[in-house]
Parts: structure tokens; sequence; C-alpha cells
């Protein structure tokens, strides 16, 4: 038989919970009590007996919590994976950072670009989280991550580091907030630079004006320019200071990145993002080697890019390099998927830079027509919100589950922990 991909990555629901026979008509017969269990009954058994609660209110506890805090101290990094606009998930990853600055965290790294990320921390840095609301407010500037939520996770985290770190990190391309990077540049362009650098703000600029009027009349701007645009300004402009380099070479790539969505594939693109990803992650953690630190750090991050190993769509993103890189010092990487779970609500893009709440149960994020290809191990009959151990599950996922989806699998070996809400709530605005 063949086993929907639905079911399968709705894996502890109703479909695994109850038992084997959920596997359809053609599934083995029940075995002789004296035979041991097959290899899905034996997941479903361990699956059973390896979780824990968690609650969230003001700060997360029980049980579930504090495995996950004891677990994630002795990493060298925490790898937070998520499936964004849910705001349980933002509030327990600032607590998770405070629980860990005791044991040497200093460093958090975000899926946004390094300049957006390095303004939002000196907004912060000044006015705390009104400053970072006021930044996310900004006609020029906009990113899906410009929630409330969110807002107040990134405000907890630099308000538990001392002033004189800069503890946040962004290692992303730029989507939208090519106006506030360019006018950034334009005080520093030097002479020769300058008919480029005019002809950059101004594809910018006119992309802005047309879209304000008509927001279908084009794609935005760095998804519908060539990268060239930038390249002549780089070429223009041999020696920029390290902020307008940074500035300009996120541009150029985030404009290659697009284009090769264009032109090639989505694997092509999606490679092509994550080695920016990985690049922009390890120039910070050779900065802070030649300064003689080797710091610990959580990263936050969409659950394709935060997994273990190859992702759902096959690439070496950006998670695969931690634990490859906390090897090379004898340490480790532990990595937290956070799923909503049956009942959940999230916020996704709505008209313009607005945001809507949807059902978690009937949202399909990879829009791969079967629904929550995410949803890994939900338990529609639990009582709260849940920690799995998922790393209790690998020596009974490695043969005998051809049937089932890969990215159950996948996933169980991907990622160390679990945490799946019940009942969660969207983010909101700012």
């Amino acid at each position: 038989m063949t086993v929907s991909r639905r079911d399968l990555i709705l894996g502890g629901g109703a479909f695994l919970i109850a038992g084997t026979h959920a596997f359809g008509q053609d599934s083995a017969p029940p075995r002789a009590q004296s035979q041991a269990p097959g290899p899905q009954a034996s997941l479903l058994e361990a699956l059973r007996k390896n979780r824990l609660p968690i609650t969230m209110s003001d700060e997360p506890a029980g049980a579930g919590w504090d495995w996950l805090v004891r677990r994630a101290r002795d990493a060298r990094f925490t790898l937070v994976g998520e499936e964004h606009g849910v705001a349980e998930t933002a509030q327990l990853s600032a607590a998770l950072f405070r629980a860990l600055r005791a044991s040497g965290y200093s460093r958090v790294a975000i899926e946004l670009s390094p300049v957006i990320v390095q303004d939002i921390e000196a907004a912060a840095r000044r006015d705390g989280l009104q400053g970072i609301e006021k930044f996310f407010t900004r006609p020029d500037s906009w990113s899906p991550m410009y929630l409330r939520e969110e807002a107040r996770f990134l405000a907890s985290v630099v308000a538990a580091a001392p002033r004189s770190e800069r503890v946040l990190w962004g290692f992303d391309r730029e989507i939208f907030s090519d106006r506030y990077l360019i006018s950034k540049l334009e005080a520093r362009v030097p002479r020769r630079a300058r008919a480029s650098y005019a002809r950059l703000k101004e594809a910018s600029t006119s992309s802005a004006q047309r879209r304000e009027k008509d927001p279908g009349a084009e794609p935005p701007f760095l998804f519908a320019q060539e990268p060239t645009i930038v390249s002549a300004v780089r070429a223009d402009w041999p020696n920029p200071d390290r902020e307008s380099d940074t500035i300009l070479r996120t541009l150029e790539e985030s404009l290659a990145i697009n284009a090769v969505a264009r032109t090639g594939t989505a694997w092509d693109s999606s490679e092509r993002r994550a080695s920016w990803m990985r690049s922009n992650l390890a120039a910070r953690l050779n900065e802070e080697r030649r300064r003689g630190s080797s710091p610990k750090v959580m990263l936050k991050a969409g659950y394709n890019h935060m997994i273990r190993g190859a992702n759902y769509v096959n690439i070496f993103d950006v998670g695969s390099m931690a634990d490859e890189v906390a090897a090379l010092d004898g340490g480790r990487a532990f990595h937290i998927l956070v799923l909503p779970g049956p009942g959940s609500r999230q916020a996704v893009l709505g008209p313009g830079r607005s945001f809507v709440s949807v059902s978690s149960d009937d949202f399909d994020e990879f829009r791969a027509g079967d629904q929550r290809l995410t949803r890994v191990l939900s338990n529609t009959d639990a009582t709260g919100h849940e920690v799995i151990d998922l790393r209790a599950l690998r020596p009974l996922a490695m043969r005998g589950l051809e049937a089932w989806n890969a990215d159950v699998v996948r996933t169980i070996h991907g990622y160390d922990a679990a945490v799946i809400w019940k009942g969660a709530r969207a983010s909101g605005s700012v």
C-alpha cells in the first residue's frame, strides 16, 4: 500500500497513536505474543514513552523545559528550527537564551540579513523594545519576521547581554529592505562610483513607487533585477568600508539568489541561499576565533535551515555545519524542532506588509498539497504542550520503515528534540 505523506508527517497523532493497524488493510497480521514487535510498533512504543510536558505562561516550565535546558547547556550550538509566526516559539526562544547565558551562550544568529540585524541591535541598545518596534515600522525596511513577539524576543536577547557585546548575528539574504540598505551607502559613495550608485538607487526607488501605486504591477526590486546592477557599483568602489562592503555583497547575492530562482530550479536557488548563509555564519565564527574567542551560539531560523544533515529539500543548509564546527573542538550541537500542533494558529503573510492569523491545521507551508507536510509527531490526545526526545527513537528508525515518508525518519535523525504546541497563538503585528 501507499501511505499518504500527510498521514506520515502527522505521525504520533490519531494515525500513529492508534497503533500498527492504522497502516491499512495489507498490514501484517498481529504477531504472536512470543514474537518481537515489528519496527513500526517498536517506534510507536518508544514515541509514547519519550514525551515530557512543558507549560508556557510568563516563563516556560515543566519536565520538558528542564530537559531542554540541560541538553542545550552542554552543547556548543543550540539550533531552534521553527515554523514562523507562532507566538509561543518566540517566547520559548527568549527564555532559552536567558537560561543559557550562564553556561557561556553569548551570541544569537537569526534569519535576517547582517546589517539589518546590526541596526536592530543598535535600536534596542538605544530604546529597548520600543526601538526595535520603531525600526520594524520603517517604510523602507520590512521582513516577514517583523512581528510583535519577534521584537520582544530580540529585545530580551539584547537586554540579557552586556552593552559592550554585540550579541546578534544576521546570516540571511535580504528580501524587502533594499531602499534602507541603499540609503545607508549614499554618504560614503566615492566619486567614481556615484553614477553606478545613482542607477542602483533609482531602480530601487522607482520599483517601490510603482508597487505602491499597484502592488501587483511587478515583483519587489530584489526579486526582479539582475545582480549586475550592484556588481557595477562594486566594480567602481574597490575598497569600501566594512559596512558598505557588507551591504553591497548582501544586495548582490540576494539578487543573485533570486535570479537563480527565475532561471534555474528551486533546488539551485535553495543551494545558493544555503551557501550564503553558511558563509555568513563562518565569517562571524572566524572573527571570534581570531580574537581568541569560541562563543556558544544559539541559532533561530526556519526548520528547513536548522536541521542536521540534508534538509527537507536535500540541501546541506546552515544547520548542517553547526555539528561539524562543534566537533572540531570536541563539542556538539543540539537541534530543537518547534512546531504548532493541534488547534494552533500562526501568522502568515497577508496583503502588503500585513499578517493574517490562520489555522495551523489547515496551513500548508511547503504547498505540497498534503497540508501539514512538516507537522512531525503531534499528538491530538495531548492535554497540553509536549517535548519529545527524538534521540531515543533513532535506533528504531534505521531499517524496516521503507513504507514511511522519508521526512519522518529525516526528522528523527536531524533533530534531537521536538516541541509541539497545543493550541498555540499566532504572532501579532507591531
